[in-house]
């Protein structure tokens, strides 16, 4: 009969078949060169490269597309005047807008009163000078207009209007009045 000591330090150095398999690979096999490990495999690169290719040609066809816009791709939308004289500064903004820039038609939508007469004058001088007329009103396409509404209440409303055009600053004190859905410019007074 075995002695019990002497069994278990024959099954320790006695290793198991699958371990002396191992075993005897790595000492049959020598080191791998760099050329022998061929890392990263054909297999690997050529996914990363698909992969590189199109996130690349998205991106580039997006930065293309997003950049890409004319210097005036659409005018602004015409808007209705009720949209453009809703509250008392826009209706005061628009009026004084278009009295400015020549509009007498369209501003005179937007009058009413010692306003409407005003304007009624102006139109009749500008069709009696329709040359001088045309000529400052294209000269007026960069006119800038402002307004702060002072005072206001259900019916009626005040506004300090400024108008920028070439370095020229332009102050105007509006009193409006609301009718049914839109706000009308009665008197126009110069600051």
């Amino acid at each position: 009969m075995a002695d019990p000591a002497t069994s278990s330090e024959e099954t320790k150095a006695e290793p198991t078949p699958a371990a002396a398999r191992t075993e005897e690979r790595k000492r049959a096999l020598p080191p791998l060169t760099e050329e022998q490990l061929d890392s990263p495999s054909r297999n690997t690169m050529i996914p990363l490269l698909v992969v590189f290719a199109v996130t690349f040609l998205s991106w580039g066809s997006a930065r293309f597309a997003c950049n890409m816009h004319p210097p005036e791709s659409r005018s602004p939308p015409k808007l209705s005047t009720d949209k453009l004289a809703g509250t008392p500064k826009d209706a005061a903004i628009e009026a004084v807008q278009r009295w400015d820039s020549h509009d007498y038609d369209g501003a005179l939508e937007l009058a009413e009163g010692d306003a409407a007469v005003e304007l009624q004058a102006a139109q009749a001088n500008c069709r009696a000078h329709a040359n001088d007329c045309a000529r400052e009103r294209e000269a007026s396409a960069g006119l800038l207009t402002e307004a702060a509404v002072v005072r206001s209440d259900g019916n009626t409303a005040d506004a300090e209007v400024t108008t920028r055009f070439k370095g020229a600053i332009k102050k105007y004190r509006v009193h409006l009045i609301r009718e049914t859905l839109i706000w009308k410019v009665t008197t126009r007074t110069a600051e």
